[in-house]
C-alpha cells in the first residue's frame, strides 16, 4: 500500500487532515493539469520512447526519460487530436515545445521550495483522497487496489508518482500566490473598458524598404570594392551564402506516398494497411493520376498518407539529392518536368512522383559574383534612407492638405484599413504589434487626423490617418461589471507576471550553466529530418 513516511493511505484518518476549501481547490486543480500535460496520461507511451538515460536537469534535478515521455505522448494525442491530418509535429517543433515546459516547471518549483511553497505531506494524500480518479466506484472511497493498478500500468513508483503530485501542488500554490498579490482597482478597469470598447478604423500606407527600387552606380559598386574593408564585407557575404554561388542539382516536385504497416512514419491510419494492400492501392492511383486531364494535386490531397501532403498537394518543394533518401531520388532525378514516375519503394512506403521543375548544378567564383554582391549591399544599405524619404515626403503633404496621389502612383503605394480594432489593441491587423503603433493610434482622436511621424514596425514605416471612432456605450458598466473586469485585469497581470518571472528563473538557471536537455530527445521531430516523408534523417 502507498505510504509517505509514516503514513499509509489506507490507514489515514483523513479527518484529521486540516480542511482548507482554498487548497483544496488549488489541488483539484492541480490534478487535472496534471492529467491534461500528461502525468496521468492513460497511453503510457511516449516520443522518446527509443532513446536512453535522462531527458534533462535542472539546477541538479533530473527529468527523467518517463516524464518525458508522458508529457510528449499527452501533447502529441492532444494536437493530434486538434489538427487532425494536418498535424505535423516537426512544424510545431513538439519535442523542443514539451522540454522547454518541463523544464520552465521544474525551475518554477525549486523557487517555489525556496519560497516555502513546498505542497505538504497532508496536501498531497488529501488530493489523491479526495481525487475521483481513484475513488470506488461503489463506496466512493478511495480504492487503494485501483490505485495501485494505476501504478503499476503508468509505469510509478509510489515514489515517484508521489513527486509527480507534490510538484504539481506547489505550481499550482505559487501560481495562485503570484496572483493574488495583484491588485486592480474598479477605477483602472473602467478605464481599460473604454479602451477596449473604442473601436477605431485606421487608414494605412505602408513603405516596405524591400520594395522600394534604388539605383546603384558603377562609381559607387568600384569604391566600395576598393575599399579594403569594403571588399572584405562582399567576401564574407559570398562565403556565408555560398549555396547562393555553388549549387547542387536540384529538382522540384510532388508526390503521393501510400504507407502501410511497418513502413517508417507510417501513420495510425496507414499502419491498419498491409504491404500488399498498399501496392495495390498505389497502382490504382497510379492510374488515375497518368489518366488524361488528371489532377495530380486534388489527387494527392484525397489519397496520400503524408499528414503535410494533403494539404499542399504533395508540394515536396526545391530539394537536393542528399535531402531524400536514395530510392526516391535515383528516381525523381532521372526524370523529365511534367512527367510522372512509376511506383517507387522507399523506407516510407510506396511514391508516386511528379516532376514539375530542375536547376542544373552551379559554381560561381567570387571574381564573377562579387560585382553583384556589391550592389546588394549598397541596395540594402540605402533603401531605408529612401523609404524614410518618401514617406516624411508624403506625410508632410498630407498634413498641408495637398494632393498625394501622383506620388502614390509613383511609389505603387494605396491607402489600406485595419477594420474596426479596439483603441488598447496590442495588435494590428495589417501592421502588427508595437508601443510606437499604441502609442501614434492613442494620439488619433480626430477623423482625418494623420499620425505626428511616420511609424517604424520591425523595418517598415506607416503613414496612419483616422478613417472612423466609434465611442464605447459606459451605460453597460455598471458595477459588478467594474468588480467583474477588475478581478480579470488582476488575473491576466498576474498570469503574465509569474509567465515573466518563469522566464527570468529559468535564463537565471540557464546562464549559470544550470540546465541540460539531451539533445537526442530535443531532436525527436527535428523538421530537416522529418518534415518530408521522402527525407533521409540524419546519421
Amino acid at each position: 500500500m502507498w505510504r509517505m513516511k509514516d503514513k499509509s493511505l489506507s490507514g489515514l484518518d483523513v479527518a484529521k487532515i486540516q480542511k482548507n476549501t482554498v487548497t483544496y481547490a488549488v489541488l483539484l486543480v492541480a490534478l487535472g493539469a496534471m492529467t491534461f500535460f500528461g502525468v496521468c496520461d492513460p497511453s503510457g507511451q511516449g516520443g522518446g520512447s527509443g532513446i536512453r538515460g535522462s531527458a534533462a536537469s535542472v539546477n541538479g534535478e533530473v527529468i527523467t526519460r518517463s516524464e518525458f515521455n508522458r508529457a510528449y505522448r499527452a501533447a502529441y494525442d492532444r494536437y493530434q487530436r486538434q489538427f487532425s491530418e494536418s498535424f505535423d509535429p516537426s512544424a510545431l517543433r513538439l519535442a523542443q515545445s514539451v522540454m522547454k515546459e518541463l523544464v520552465d516547471d521544474r525551475a518554477m518549483y525549486l523557487k517555489a521550495v525556496e519560497l516555502g511553497l513546498r505542497a505538504s505531506d497532508d496536501e498531497v494524500t488529501e488530493l489523491l483522497i479526495q481525487a475521483d480518479y481513484f475513488k470506488d466506484e461503489t463506496t466512493g472511497k478511495f480504492n487503494g487496489e485501483g490505485f495501485k493498478r494505476f501504478l503499476d500500468n503508468q509505469g510509478y513508483t509510489e515514489a515517484t508518482f508521489q513527486e509527480e503530485i507534490r510538484r504539481s501542488i506547489t505550481l499550482q500554490k505559487f501560481q495562485r500566490f503570484v496572483r493574488e498579490s495583484v491588485y486592480v482597482s474598479e477605477r483602472a478597469a473602467e478605464i481599460d473598458y473604454r479602451l477596449a470598447e473604442t473601436k477605431l478604423n485606421v487608414e494605412y500606407l505602408k513603405f516596405d524598404p524591400q520594395n522600394i527600387p534604388v539605383i546603384v552606380t558603377k562609381p559607387d559598386i568600384d569604391k566600395l570594392l576598393a575599399d579594403e574593408a569594403g571588399k572584405k564585407r562582399v567576401k564574407d557575404y559570398f562565403d556565408a551564402n555560398a549555396k547562393e554561388f555553388n549549387q547542387a542539382e536540384q529538382v522540384k516536385a510532388r508526390h503521393i506516398l501510400i504507407s502501410f504497416k511497418g513502413a517508417r512514419n507510417a501513420t495510425a491510419e496507414a499502419a491498419k494497411r498491409e504491404k500488399d494492400s498498399a501496392r495495390e492501392l498505389a497502382v490504382t492511383i497510379e492510374a488515375r493520376v497518368k489518366a488524361p486531364g488528371a489532377d495530380f494535386v486534388a489527387i494527392a490531397k484525397e489519397t496520400t498518407d503524408e499528414a503535410a501532403g494533403k494539404t499542399s498537394g504533395g508540394d515536396l518543394g526545391w530539394f537536393a539529392r542528399e535531402a531524400m533518401v536514395k530510392e526516391f531520388s535515383d528516381v525523381a532525378f532521372t526524370q523529365q518536368p511534367g512527367t510522372i514516375s512509376g511506383i517507387v519503394e522507399s523506407p516510407f512506403g510506396f511514391h508516386i512522383i511528379k516532376l514539375e521543375e530542375k536547376k542544373e548544378a552551379k559554381s560561381i567564383a567570387f571574381e564573377t559574383a562579387q560585382t553583384q554582391i556589391a550592389e546588394q549591399i549598397l541596395q540594402k544599405e540605402k533603401r531605408p534612407a529612401v523609404a524614410k524619404e518618401q514617406a516624411n515626403k508624403i506625410l508632410a503633404e498630407l498634413k498641408e492638405g495637398k494632393d498625394v496621389s501622383a506620388q502614390l502612383t509613383e511609389f505603387k503605394l494605396i491607402w489600406a484599413e485595419t477594420g474596426d480594432v479596439a483603441a488598447n489593441a496590442s495588435y494590428i491587423p495589417g501592421i502588427g504589434s508595437s508601443k510606437e503603433v499604441i502609442d501614434a493610434l492613442t494620439g488619433l482622436s480626430k477623423v482625418g487626423q494623420i499620425s505626428a511621424a511616420p511609424v517604424d514596425v520591425r523595418g517598415n514605416l506607416y503613414i496612419l490617418r483616422l478613417k472612423s471612432r466609434q465611442q464605447p456605450d459606459m451605460s453597460k458598466l455598471d458595477k459588478e461589471k467594474r468588480r467583474e473586469l477588475a478581478q480579470t485585469a488582476a488575473f491576466s497581470e498576474g498570469f503574465a507576471i509569474y509567465r515573466a518571472l518563469e522566464k527570468q528563473v529559468t535564463e537565471s538557471l540557464e546562464s549559470g550553466k544550470k540546465v541540460w536537455m539531451n539533445p537526442e530527445y530535443l531532436a525527436l521531430d527535428n523538421p530537416r529530418e522529418n518534415s518530408k516523408d521522402g527525407a533521409k534523417p540524419s546519421s
